[in-house]
């Protein structure tokens, strides 16, 4: 089980003159590089060791740190991060996990992007434009129109469980899945992405990956067995008030075939 520390301020736009603050005031004298970058958001809360590097300077990441762009975010075993973006997106990394935070609708640009390059993540999108948001792996790279999605990477392998609205899960010979039922999953791996399915117990998601109070809670329940694909489905609606972040509750048609169920 995962504990967590979480932010006493809770706030989610940090600046340049906080920081400058932070350090007549503490004494620290932090690099030239990380005084540039520039800040996206915070991390919420963290558990044991997670660090964050900018041009290969490495910090130890604590509640209430500023996360910037460009930034490459490690968590080591037992460890976890929570980060809240400017938009009100919502990241959390499980144990083992890596992430650069790339071009971002956080800092005002026009698309969003991160590289999971290991690890399992849990991201819902905020109030970016829909359609604008990213996650780019080894293995596939995830499209994103109103979504909180559970990405894991294993074996070479990616799994992509839909929380709530939309996503689309494509490989690199440009073959594509879409995910448009809530708590359905796309396996991706050698060059292709497989059909929607339910969820089972068998797929990893984040909730898998990562246990305790630092990791959310469970939004999908998994059914015992391994179902086939099925041809076509009406989407499933998320309950009303649930809570894909764990946090505070927040209240598309695909080409490929899709199925409601119950994951974990």
């Amino acid at each position: 089980m995962i504990g967590t520390r979480q932010s006493g301020h809770r706030r989610l736009l940090p600046h340049a003159i906080a920081g400058g603050l932070l350090i007549a005031l503490t004494g620290t004298i932090l690099p030239t590089t990380l005084l540039a970058a520039e800040i996206i958001g915070l991390a919420e809360s963290v558990t044991n060791r997670v660090t964050g590097d900018i041009s290969g300077i490495r910090r130890e990441l604590a509640p209430d740190a500023d996360v910037h762009r460009n930034e490459i975010i490690r968590t080591e075993a037992q460890s976890a991060t929570r980060l809240r973006f400017a938009d009100r997106s919502d990241l959390r990394l499980g144990p083992q996990a890596q992430i650069r935070l790339d071009a971002f609708v956080f800092s005002g640009n026009a698309g969003s992007a991160m590289n999971l390059s290991r690890g399992a993540l849990r991201f819902v999108s905020g109030n970016g434009p829909t359609g604008s948001y990213q996650i780019k792996t080894p293995v596939a790279t995830i499209g994103l129109r109103g979504t909180g999605v559970d990405v894991v990477l294993r074996s070479g392998r990616v799994f992509v469980t839909l929380l709530e609205g939309a996503a689309r899960v494509c490989v690199g010979g440009g073959q594509c899945t879409d995910l448009v039922n809530r708590c359905d999953y796309v396996e991706a791996g050698g060059g292709r992405a497989q059909p929607a399915r339910p969820l089972n117990s068998t797929v990893p998601t984040f909730n898998s990956a990562c246990s305790g109070t630092g990791c959310g809670q469970v939004v999908c329940a998994s059914s015992a067995a391994a179902p086939s694909p099925s041809p076509s489905r009406a989407g499933t609606p998320a309950a009303p008030g649930y809570d894909p972040t764990g946090g505070s509750a927040k209240g598309g048609d695909g080409s490929s075939s899709g199925g409601g169920g119950k994951g974990r």
